[in-house]
């Protein structure tokens, strides 16, 4: 097959060959991208107990790893030249670029249509269950968001009278802390007499929708860019195998 390329075509055969190796560098970027907000943020994935949310990440990584594995394939047939790899190549990438621009349309769907009403009824379901026994991983997941995200409850500190927490009117996460990085807080006292500057008495839901909305704009912007680049792909691939 090689012999009877022409220039145009050989300049594409390296072309592919240089396109799968992006391929793999946003499939690992994708990959990435999810276990980082699964490490990272890991409070926000445990408190938004949403199907659709955690579904969407491991969507994610599920991709990144297909992406990567798929770009060896595009190298190897590239190279080689082999009508067989190129069309099977080709074929898996026409139905990875339609179900990424589809998950890419869900994406932005979800992250900016109803993502208020969706995030609300996720984050109710698990901060109900905020102080109950066998519950750990929420309280502290909530203690984590409230500190870090300087907020309290999801609308505000009355939230916590429809919780298992009677210790006080909300927990000293709500509190102010001496700063970012330190566990002190500034004064319990202050703070649970709902001394302004001592309590945060914003709600957690700005937070949480933030969190949502910056990383579906990450996901689905990277989505769309791979989707790009592999239609150019399966262009060149086409091209390659008619040269057979």
């Amino acid at each position: 097959m090689g012999e009877d390329l022409t220039s145009c075509q050989k300049c594409m055969k390296y072309l592919l060959f240089v396109l799968n190796i992006v391929f793999f560098l946003c499939g690992v970027a994708m990959l990435g991208t999810g276990i980082w907000i699964l490490v990272d943020y890991a409070s926000f994935t445990t408190v938004l107990d949403h199907p659709l949310i955690k579904s969407g990440v491991y969507l994610l990584i599920g991709i990144g790893g297909v992406v990567a594995i798929i770009s060896f394939l595009g190298c190897f047939g590239a190279l080689k030249e082999s009508k067989c790899l190129l069309v099977l190549y080709a074929l898996i990438m026409l139905l990875m670029v339609i179900g990424e621009l589809a998950a890419a349309g869900c994406i932005f769907y979800f992250g900016y249509s109803n993502v208020e009403q969706t995030l609300l009824k996720a984050a109710n379901d698990t901060f109900v269950k905020y102080g109950e026994a066998g519950e750990d991983a929420i309280t502290q997941s909530w203690d984590t968001i409230q500190e870090v995200g300087e907020c309290c409850g999801i609308l505000g500190v009355d939230d916590f009278q429809y919780t298992k927490f009677t210790d006080d009117k909300f927990p000293d996460s709500c509190c102010v802390r001496l700063n970012i990085q330190d566990t002190e807080y500034l004064n319990t006292t202050a703070c649970h007499l709902e001394i302004d500057g001592y309590y945060h008495n914003v709600g957690c839901l700005d937070k949480l929708k933030s969190f949502v909305t910056g990383n579906v704009g990450i996901a689905a912007g990277i989505a769309i860019g791979i989707a790009v680049i592999q239609i150019i792909g399966i262009v060149g691939g086409c091209i390659l195998c008619r040269a057979g």
